[in-house]
């Protein structure tokens, strides 16, 4: 859950899953929503895990060590939820899926590409970690519309709303993986009719993934991802940049900030 405070502040941002064996590239395949395919060694990329209804349940950096040796990091201390989730669809692979409490993953300037600007990632021995990436560092990802779901927006929001093509975390033309259906015909008929945005408020609001905003008094939409001094928001009608709303049960004065545009 996106509680902040100076608890949570001193937790990792990331679970550090491995996933190995000879079925690794396959099986990863058919569950994330990312084309791993073309993935090469020592590369990074964003991908989605969906429900059979096409909800994002978590989003996830895929780091490629060999076809056979794979890293997930896993947002929000929900490795252990993600581990049950993917042993599940297991079967006959040959495959290990297991959290490395031994490994600590890094913001550094040398660090794997992550796509974002100003952020890259290494992933090191915890004992020879300065200091490992913790959730205050969260804004920098929510600043680049990137929403990291905790288990209160985990499968709630499609990964369209999310604007997760930004960032190639789902794909529409490989082949079956959980929720490929609904990602297939919501991209082809246009079905998205959600708004993501990025709010913040002048003072600094404690922002709660899962609370409502609102424009005049009507419920618009809900927060997807909160950080210390803003969060990003899925709304169900357009807003301009700088547009007032009112967000949770107290109905604070939030601003539209930006608006979170789909690929080109």
């Amino acid at each position: 859950m996106c509680r902040h405070n100076d608890e949570m502040e001193r937790k990792d941002l990331f679970d550090v899953l491995q996933v190995r064996g000879i079925d690794a590239l396959p099986f990863l395949h058919s569950q994330c929503a990312a084309d791993l395919m073309p993935q090469a060694d020592g590369q990074l990329r964003w991908s989605a895990l969906l429900s059979p209804q096409g909800r994002v349940q978590f989003v996830v950096a895929v780091i490629r060590e060999s076809s056979d040796a794979w890293w997930l990091l896993v947002p929000f201390e929900r490795g252990n939820a993600l581990v049950a989730t993917l042993r599940r669809f297991v079967f006959r692979r040959k495959v290990a899926i297991e959290i490395n409490v031994d490994k600590a993953v890094l913001a550094t300037e040398t660090g794997l590409d992550t796509g974002i600007d100003g952020i890259r990632l290494a992933l090191v021995d915890r004992g020879s970690a300065p200091a490992a990436l913790t959730p205050d560092a969260l804004d920098r990802f929510i600043s680049a519309g990137l929403s990291l779901i905790d288990e209160v927006a985990a499968d709630r929001h499609l990964a369209h709303s999310l604007r997760l093509e930004r960032f190639d975390a789902y794909s529409v033309k490989k082949g079956c993986y959980p929720g490929q259906e609904i990602v297939a015909r919501t991209h082809f008929l246009g079905r998205n009719k959600r708004v993501l945005v990025r709010l913040a408020a002048d003072p600094v609001v404690v922002w709660h993934s899962g609370d409502k905003v609102y424009v005049d008094g009507t419920e618009i939409g809900e927060i997807a991802c909160a950080g210390l001094v803003g969060a990003l928001a899925v709304l169900t009608q357009p807003v301009e940049p700088g547009h007032s709303l009112q967000l949770g049960t107290d109905r604070l004065v939030v601003m539209v900030a930006d608006v979170i545009a789909g690929a080109s």
